[in-house]
């Protein structure tokens, strides 16, 4: 996860980049919180909060930072890091 290691499941996350839900509705924004439903090798599925409850998000490891990181920290994340396309 990020640079930080590995994700247990129902760890808050935040995002690094726009991402798309898996139903190809709702595009989530970066620094949007997520919850970690389940890690699959370099991979994990989000619960991402939106206004219809939470959709569900498959992305790479290196796309989020834990939520325990304080907000200058993520910010430097962001800055750091390449913009990607999901």
């Amino acid at each position: 996860m990020g640079v930080n290691g590995d994700a247990a499941n129902d760890a808050v996350v935040y995002l690094l980049a726009e991402l798309r839900s898996d139903n190809g509705g709702s595009v989530h924004e970066i620094g949007s919180r997520a919850r970690v439903v389940d890690s699959e090798g370099d991979h994990l599925t989000l619960a991402v909060a939106c206004r219809s409850g939470e959709d569900i998000v498959r992305c790479p490891r290196g796309l989020v930072t834990q939520a325990h990181r304080s907000l200058a920290a993520r910010r430097r994340s962001l800055r750091s890091t390449t913009p990607a396309i999901a």
